[in-house]
């Protein structure tokens, strides 16, 4: 059992560094510094992350109802943290010639390269 102690020393070092550390957590592919557990907050529509999610999102729906819909740009975007992440996307894409706003969710566990979309819908 001796043995064991530095081993335990260690990972409790390791554990306390984590939890005190100024190191933002999604640098260490954990979530966002600023991220409720649960709860939704604001993604920068502009991260490419976002923009890569949305383009999935809109890929994905087409394969799932055979249509045709063409990604645009995401116009806002919100994260919550959940066993991986959810990504909220409110899409522009055109619909033949027809501009039409869409909200998908992006469900995102990275360190699977797992990437499901959860929902799709088009916004009145």
């Amino acid at each position: 059992m001796a043995s064991a102690f530095p081993h335990l020393l260690l990972l409790t070092t390791l554990a306390a560094i984590c939890l005190f550390s100024d190191v933002p957590s999604a640098a260490l592919g954990g979530r966002p510094k600023d991220a409720l557990v649960g709860g939704w907050s604001k993604a920068d529509p502009k991260d490419p992350e976002v923009v890569e999610n949305g383009k999935f999102a809109v890929d994905e729906h087409n394969k799932e109802a055979k249509t045709k819909l063409e990604f645009k740009t995401v116009v806002e975007a919100q994260q919550q943290v959940v066993a991986g992440t959810n990504y909220k996307i409110v899409i522009k894409a055109l619909d033949g010639t027809a501009s039409n706003l869409y909200e998908a969710i992006v469900w995102v566990k990275p360190w699977l390269k797992f990437k499901k979309l959860t929902s799709f819908r088009k916004l009145p």
